[in-house]
């Protein structure tokens, strides 16, 4: 059943006066948790406090991987629960870890950020799982 909006919205096809893209609940509950994960607060200008206050962190070298991963859970978790209200018993888990990057040939290493929310779907009672990974110092998605 694909009765939610797609994100980004498009708006060429409604001015052509045709309908505009659909997603299926899991999907859509996917794209908001990546979007809630890859903003940080005060981003959204229209709710100042959507988004992931693990941000404010991004570049602070004296945080060991563990505290950083806390953190992370801590507000993923926080904002899972406010924002994603089609998801009941939330659980986030979170790996932090050195890893390599290939820019222009030349391999980086970078904090990379594993992460898995997982849940059950209110409507259904059916099970729910989203992973993501990305590098951070500045946010980077592979």
């Amino acid at each position: 059943m694909s009765d939610y909006l797609k994100l980004p919205l498009r708006f060429s096809p409604f001015f052509e006066k045709r309908n505009l893209g659909t997603c299926s609940l899991k999907e859509s509950i996917a794209r908001n948790l990546h979007l809630l994960i890859t903003t940080s607060l005060g981003e959204n200008k229209q709710d100042l406090q959507y988004g992931a206050a693990f941000w404010d962190y991004d570049y602070d070298i004296h945080l060991s991987n563990d505290s950083r991963r806390e953190i992370i859970i801590q507000t993923i978790r926080k904002q899972v629960e406010r924002y994603e209200r089609r998801l009941s018993n939330i659980t986030v888990e979170v790996n932090v870890k050195q890893a390599e990057y290939v820019v222009n040939k030349n391999p980086q290493l970078r904090r990379r950020i594993e992460l898995v929310v997982t849940g059950y779907l209110i409507r259904t009672n059916e099970f729910f799982n989203f992973q993501t990974g990305f590098f951070i110092g500045p946010l980077l998605l592979d």
